[in-house]
């Protein structure tokens, strides 16, 4: 459809050229280059929107599990890999198109696994403590993460030394269990409205980690505990940790001297480790809910896909 609603390169052509000449580029010369250059950019364009999203399974311990994945730049030599896991209930379509954007423009391999569930449309992960199915059935979604990204290093160019993951709330669970197992494998991991639960194994190796959760979250609350809401307690079978518990186990696990706060905004506070062996931000936002924060939303003022993404490309193993 889209293909439809675009001219050809001819008509396009004819048509600048004309605008153009009443802009003074009168002289064919003069036009015809800026044209093509005009052009060329269009073309691009138009393949840049017609990547395709690619649906794709993959066998663990006997489990068919599935992913979505986009590669804005299938001809390069190697590429980071940004890998984001949904929330609980949430779906890969979902958590795909919150990183389609920074994909596109900095031409990274981006992958959404899909949780488990009664349908593609929604499904949890098995973090430990939550949630639901996943816990029940015993699934090992750290192992199907790490054999995603086998498969991924054997299919396509991955640089080995910029593989990142970000999760948003039972997925954010996820990406702390995985940063404490496979952070000798990652660049650096993202949290959004995450927990932590009782009694962590040590980190196997410092993790550059950012962390985002706001105050009004009622579903993952910052005090920890059982959720108020129903049925994300249903699916809890241990108790969230207050939010200072991952930053307080990442502060010593990164090996970070003093945690510094800085106001950035009425709504944005932000803790930064210091003297640290890896990286280490909190971002607290006084009015955010338990949402994927955006730009646009007064509440948040911070866009968490482009902040996860600007932390991620300073970091390399």
């Amino acid at each position: 459809m889209f293909e439809n609603k675009v001219k050809t390169p001819s008509s396009q052509c004819r048509i600048l050229l004309a605008i153009l000449a009443t802009l003074g580029l009168s002289t064919a010369t003069q036009a015809g280059w800026v044209t093509d250059k005009i052009v060329t950019h269009i073309q691009q364009s138009i393949r840049y929107h017609q990547l395709p999203i690619v649906h794709k399974r993959l066998n663990v311990d006997q489990r068919v599990r599935s992913f979505e994945l986009f590669n804005p730049n299938p001809n390069a030599q190697s590429q980071p890999l940004v890998i984001a896991l949904h929330g609980g209930g949430g779906n890969s379509s979902q958590m795909i198109k919150r990183f389609q954007a920074q994909a596109k423009a900095h031409g990274f391999l981006l992958v959404a696994p899909q949780g488990i569930g009664p349908s593609e449309k929604k499904g949890v992960w098995n973090s430990g403590g939550c949630c639901g199915d996943a816990v029940q059935q015993q699934v090992d979604d750290v192992r199907f993460i790490q054999q995603l990204i086998a498969y991924l290093k054997q299919h396509y160019a991955i640089d080995s030394t910029r593989i990142y993951i970000a999760g948003f709330s039972n997925g954010g669970m996820l990406t702390y269990q995985l940063a404490e197992q496979m952070g000798t494998q990652l660049a650096a991991v993202a949290v959004v409205s995450g927990a932590m639960f009782e009694q962590p194994p040590v980190a196997k190796a410092p993790v550059p980690i950012l962390m985002i959760h706001g105050t009004r979250d009622h579903v993952v609350p910052v005090a920890g505990g059982v959720s108020s809401i129903g049925f994300v307690a249903k699916a809890q079978t241990k108790a969230f940790e207050p939010v200072q518990f991952p930053l307080q186990y990442w502060k010593a696990a990164n090996q970070c001297q003093t945690l510094s706060e800085e106001v950035m905004s009425k709504q944005v506070t932000r803790l930064k480790g210091e003297g640290c062996a890896a990286d280490l931000m909190f971002y607290q936002l006084a009015k955010g809910h338990h949402v994927w924060p955006a730009s646009t939303n007064p509440h948040d003022r911070v866009d968490a896909s482009t902040l996860i993404w600007s932390f991620f490309e300073r970091h390399h193993r």
